[in-house]
């Protein structure tokens, strides 16, 4: 990445906006993806300007604001984020379809990626009918430029999370089973860990409770595989919920709730006001002896879920606490004092 960095500001400093600008956007999406969300913003932003320099088009404008406006989603301001996909989705309109010399990105990946982000942002709001509005627009987009079917599965397997919210749940439920058919034939782990983790949210809505702790243990398996923090958090969240419904020890389901908070913690990310009060509710309802008393305490009972190996994932997020033992404690006295 340092040396990502270095190509990019001798290419700004020579008046090779062009390629600081295609060199910031690869740094941006590897701080994305390393949890380094204020860092991937202010590399955005400078993307943004080396994209203005260099005379590049519309689409490539347009997929610029797309990055900038998924890392806001990441960091919770997702009013901004739909408010921002409504206005730019009516500009698309008027821009041409097909992209000139003077973008580096296609016109439907730009679409794709808008309205997707849009769709994300709807589902944080809870407005899941906007969410399938969304979403059925992406359809349109990837199904009109030849996507693969692996590509399309992908887009359709979106709609889960809104039908269930509708409790329209034997649409859920032949969705996703169609399309895990899809995911194993390719072999494609992370898109497998997601069906699984929608399944066992399917089942947890119906109160099949030991269903969904083994759809979702087996998620958090395969996100572990692909080395997917952020969803390796929402699994761990989740998998608290249900363990907790299925009268597990409550040692395990408070660790993992705990390793959930210590990954949104060190990412900063969006979900970590809510996570932290999910911990504090927890910690009301078990013995103080319950709690991890320790970081490597922690390791070894979330470690417990086959494929899940939590201490090496977390040497690998951001430092915003020194050491797990620091992590672990500056988050229960969040947890403790937060109202």
């Amino acid at each position: 990445m340092a040396i990502l960095g270095k190509v990019e500001q001798q290419a700004a400093e020579s008046g090779q906006y062009r390629l600081a600008s295609a060199v910031a956007g690869d740094l941006a999406n590897l701080l994305l993806d390393a949890g380094h969300l204020a860092e991937a913003l202010t590399m955005v932003e400078r993307k943004k300007d080396h994209t203005r320099m260099a005379g590049l088009g519309p689409w490539t404008q347009l997929g610029d604001e797309a990055r900038r406006l998924q890392i806001l989603n990441e960091v919770g301001h997702h009013e901004e984020v739909l408010d921002a996909v409504k206005a730019r989705r009516e500009e698309m309109k008027g821009l041409p379809e097909s992209s000139g010399e003077n973008e580096t990105v296609e016109p439907w990946l730009a679409k794709e990626g808008l309205l997707d982000i849009g769709r994300a942002a709807a589902l944080r709001l809870q407005r899941w009918q906007e969410a399938l509005s969304l979403n059925e627009e992406v359809i349109q987009v990837t199904v009109s430029r030849g996507a693969t079917d692996l590509e399309v599965a992908r887009t359709r397997c979106n709609d889960y999370g809104p039908l269930l919210r509708l409790q329209r749940y034997s649409e859920a439920r032949r969705l996703l089973h169609r399309y895990l058919a899809v995911f194993e034939s390719a072999g494609s782990t992370g898109d497998l860990g997601t069906v699984h983790s929608a399944i066992a949210d399917l089942e947890f809505q119906r109160q099949h409770f030991q269903e969904a702790v083994r759809h979702e243990s087996t998620a958090l398996r395969l996100k572990y595989s692909a080395f997917l923090p952020q969803t390796c958090a929402m699994s761990h969240f989740n998998l608290a919920n249900y363990l907790i419904r299925t009268n597990a020890d409550a040692r395990l389901a408070l660790a993992h709730r705990l390793a959930s908070v210590l990954i949104f913690y060190q990412t900063n990310d969006g979900e970590l006001p809510t996570s932290l009060n999910a911990v504090r509710e927890h910690l009301a309802l078990v013995s103080s002896s319950d709690t991890p008393a320790s970081f490597d305490e922690l390791c070894r009972l979330v470690e417990q879920t086959e494929g899940v190996r939590f201490r090496g994932l977390f040497s690998r997020l951001p430092q915003r606490a020194a050491s797990g033992d620091e992590a672990l404690r500056t988050v229960l006295e969040m947890a403790r004092a937060s109202v």
